[in-house]
């Protein structure tokens, strides 16, 4: 029988602390009902989800949709939640790339690259008891690219920046927490891989990036392109390569379909690999919803779905 690992972000389900008001109160159960619609099609056999804020909402979400097991990641700084629903059993879960301390110096320039500190949303590592195919997940929601505030300037949401400069600053912050988070979730691989190389991995999630961006570079890894062809064999695969182009999307921003949602696999999964199926017809644009109200699809990100065979 095959088996349907899915992944889905389920856009800020709850409230925020300080954002607590009649209003999204109101909005709860019509967020609940539409996600539920959307996981009910789904039908998969475990689900990783991002944005959970509440998880008291998870027994309503999935109340009579056959998800026994269930593992919630401990929050970081972010209020934003990771976790796994599961037909099958869910053990050893713990947090992954939670933090990084990097120092690096170019040495033909002598240029200095440090980055230090917690993450805000932390990975979670856990492992997924399919039958006959027994997979570690590692689920991702990496920071969004919105520019970090930066000693120079700490602007409110609504505050506009004063001087490009600045943004270019606080975009940098940004890249360097979710690059360096990148490089801690391949370690995390390579650490799984050197353990058992013929180790069973998914990496899915939401990274709001793309599959050609330098940070799903790093976790998927190229080795050609570092002139270490040695290391192909420890590449991971993106499953989303067996959806037409067209249709290769899970966000739409500013008129763009973009892929930001992925499930990445190691050798040992692609010979179980059968397909996979990103469901994004009834996707609304990211940045058409001023109320906050959810709609049919209850989210603007799309799930993902990938088939496997054991």
């Amino acid at each position: 029988m095959d088996l349907r690992l899915a992944t889905f972000n389920l856009e800020n389900l709850g409230v925020r602390e300080g954002e607590d008001d009649p209003d999204r109160r109101a909005r709860l159960p019509r967020h609940l009902a539409a996600l539920r619609s959307v996981l009910r099609r789904l039908d998969a056999d475990a689900v990783a989800f991002q944005e959970l804020i509440d998880p008291a909402l998870l027994p309503p979400l999935l109340d009579g949709l056959g998800y026994p097991h269930v593992v919630v990641a401990e929050p970081g700084s972010s209020p934003l939640r990771v976790g796994v629903a599961s037909r099958h059993p869910l053990t050893g879960a713990g947090a992954v790339a939670s933090r990084t301390d990097l120092a690096v110096t170019d040495p033909r320039t002598g240029l200095e690259v440090v980055v230090r500190g917690p993450f805000s949303r932390p990975a979670l590592r856990v492992r997924w008891e399919a039958p006959g195919l027994e997979t570690t997940l590692v689920v991702v929601h990496w920071k969004s690219k919105i520019p970090s505030p930066t000693p120079a300037r700490r602007p409110g949401p609504d505050e506009p920046w004063a001087r490009l400069g600045d943004v270019a600053a606080g975009r940098l912050v940004t890249e360097a927490k979710r690059l360096a988070q990148a490089v801690e979730l391949r370690r995390e691989v390579d650490r799984l891989l050197a353990a058992d190389p013929d180790a069973r991995v998914a990496v899915l999630g939401d990274f709001n990036d793309t599959l050609g961006s330098e940070g799903l570079r790093i976790v998927a890894g190229d080795a050609r392109a570092a002139a270490s062809p040695a290391l192909e064999g420890e590449e991971l695969v993106a499953c989303e390569r067996a959806i037409p182009r067209d249709l290769r999307f899970t966000q739409i921003y500013r008129g763009k379909g973009e892929m930001l949602d992925h499930i990445l696999i190691s050798p040992a999964l692609v010979p179980h690999f059968v397909d996979a199926r990103v469901y994004n017809e009834t996707l609304r644009p990211a940045d058409e919803n001023p109320a906050g109200a959810p709609a049919s699809a209850g989210s603007d990100h799309a799930p993902v779905v990938a088939v496997f065979r054991p």
